[in-house]
């Protein structure tokens, strides 16, 4: 069933968001990696987020109530996207396209890049129907796992 995307109603996260933020990273990163026995502990998770999410990043959130349903982590000198993650119970539902389009249209107009990782087919799937473009593959400089260089360019450019 497809449903229509969400209006978003986005917010810049704040140091106390640290918690929901890496908890739904956690959870999302060991859904789409069911290959994976073990996912590192929440405490991982939060250190990460923490030295990971400040600037010259910018993050921003969804939420619904108290939770967390979906963030982003965007490097807008760059204009590249390191993370988005959409909570797993909300997957399914556009909130990811609804984000990839606040990309295009808000934060990044003339165009941005991200890496996925090469063995996540589902993302890649994803961002090629939000009309991103694979353009080469390299490996990320701390964990050394294969990953995709994918590009959006606007379609006036």
């Amino acid at each position: 069933m497809t449903h229509p995307p969400p209006s978003l109603a986005l917010r810049s996260a704040a140091p106390d968001d640290i918690p929901r933020l890496a908890w739904v990273w956690r959870a999302s990163w060991g859904s789409a990696n069911p290959a994976v026995q073990t996912v590192a502990p929440l405490a991982h998770w939060e250190a990460r987020a923490s030295a990971e999410f400040g600037p010259p990043c910018t993050t921003v959130l969804v939420e619904r109530g108290q939770a967390v349903q979906a963030f982003m982590v965007l490097d807008l000198t760059q204009g590249h996207l390191h993370q988005l993650f959409v909570a797993p119970e909300a997957q399914g539902h556009g909130l990811g396209a609804a984000l990839v389009q606040q990309i295009c249209v808000h934060f990044c107009p003339r165009g941005w890049t991200l890496h996925v990782a090469t063995g996540n087919q589902g993302a890649r799937r994803f961002y090629a129907r939000c009309g991103l473009v694979e353009e080469g593959m390299d490996r990320h400089p701390q964990t050394g796992r294969e990953r995709v260089l994918c590009r959006w360019v606007p379609p006036s450019a």
